[in-house]
């Protein structure tokens, strides 16, 4: 695995699926009733390969439901997966914090249109090109210009997150990957992925609720949506247990971790609670989450809901999108696709050992969430995305032409 290819796929973590041309949607409805189970565990079954231990999949709507698993959750012990487990989200997870930090605008704690300079030091300020130009909405859509931390040196921050590997590690410690680098551009001037803006928003959060933001998390969000599975990975008691992650250099000999070698990743990935990355559950929680922001609730405004997917505040994106030719925005922490009239939400997320994706569809109130344990490996993720792929095209019923 090349210095360049391990980059790409750390700062693309968010790709979603492959793009397929001439694509139509069939004159059929949305969430038609058919056996799930006869439709989805054969693909479930299919996806598991030897470069994919194993995998989760959730598909309901309001006609159906599939909740079901394939494979081993455990490779030294071969034990089966199960649906239930729990596992780190990725970038599925800034979500969360793009959550927290709308709800805490809602109520006049932050601004996300005020200078960054209104809640940091100058001396971490003077460490960040264009900091005077930052507004807290620059760094969740991805329109700051900060740096991405993976891309700053040969694999320094993978490196260092290995060494500390028995430590928590919170957002400065990315962050300082980040310090004293050239921007890719001024703010507000495009978009660009970057993990190092959901780092910086989170050192944010800590200062003004002069806490770890877990703890709004928690009693903002999780325990008022149900989310009875989920936590603050490294920061909050880990129960349920983390499940597994498996990684594999495959390529590069000079790569931190033994060549053709499977390794667990979870007290790596376990141990770091990152505001980029900072989740941990399972599918049918992921799913809730991701349906609450888009559909109303009594936990989330209508104002929270515009600030991060209402259309006066979407920015054009590139790269992750389904379908070729989409209309492909982002909001704050989501993706918003729409393809052929039918417009859906979704973001994906992948860490060394694990990849997520996360899709709601308010037409059909369709929900797809999936799970496989591997990551950051070009053959896990060619064939997780691909999976993802066809999921969704068989509840919108799309077919090529």
């Amino acid at each position: 695995m090349s210095l360049l290819k391990i980059k790409s796929l750390l700062k693309l973590a968010f790709i979603t699926a492959i793009l397929m041309p001439n694509l139509v949607v069939a004159n059929k409805q949305l969430g038609q009733d058919v056996d799930y189970r006869d439709k989805y565990q054969p693909m479930l079954d299919n996806l598991v390969s030897k470069h994919i231990p194993g995998a989760v999949l959730l598909v309901e709507s309001k006609h159906g439901r599939f909740i079901g698993s394939a494979g081993f959750k455990d490779l030294e012990k071969k034990q089966p997966m199960t649906p239930d487990i729990v596992m780190p989200n990725g970038s599925a997870g800034k979500k969360l914090t793009a959550l927290l930090v709308a709800m805490l605008a809602e109520e006049g704690i932050v601004n996300l249109d005020a200078p960054i300079s209104n809640y940091l030091d100058r001396q971490l300020l003077s460490q960040i090109q264009y900091s005077d130009k930052m507004t807290l909405r620059h760094l969740l859509n991805h329109t700051s210009g900060i740096i991405e931390y993976n891309d700053v040196g040969e694999y320094a921050f993978f490196k260092a997150q290995y060494a500390l590997r028995n430590e928590v590690t919170t957002d400065m410690f990315p962050l300082r990957f980040a310090f004293n680098q050239p921007a890719d551009f001024e703010p507000g001037e495009r978009y660009s992925y970057s993990n190092t803006g959901y780092a910086l928003a989170g050192v944010i959060l800590e200062r003004v609720l002069e806490e770890h933001p877990s703890k709004a998390i928690r009693s903002r969000i999780l325990a008022p949506l149900e989310m009875t599975a989920s936590y603050s990975k490294g920061v909050e008691q880990h129960q349920p247990e983390l499940v597994s992650g498996f990684f594999i250099n495959d390529e590069d000999p000079h790569f931190p971790t033994p060549l053709n070698e499977w390794i667990d990743t979870k007290d790596i990935i376990g141990t770091t609670a990152t505001s980029d990355a900072p989740l941990a559950s399972d599918v049918q929680d992921m799913a809730k989450l991701l349906r609450a922001i888009v559909r109303e609730n009594k936990v989330i405004s209508e104002k929270v809901r515009a600030e991060m997917i209402g259309n006066e505040h979407l920015v054009a994106s590139w790269g992750p999108r389904f379908y070729q030719g989409s209309d492909f925005y982002y909001g704050l922490g989501i993706w918003v696709e729409k393809f052929n009239d039918k417009q859906f939400y979704h973001h994906g997320g992948t860490e060394f050992g694990y990849f997520t994706q996360n899709i709601y569809i308010p037409d059909g109130d369709i929900s797809i969430t999936a799970f496989v344990n591997c990551g950051v490996n070009e053959q896990c993720e060619g064939e997780f995305q691909k999976f993802t792929f066809e999921v969704l095209n068989s509840v919108l019923n799309v077919k090529n032409n």
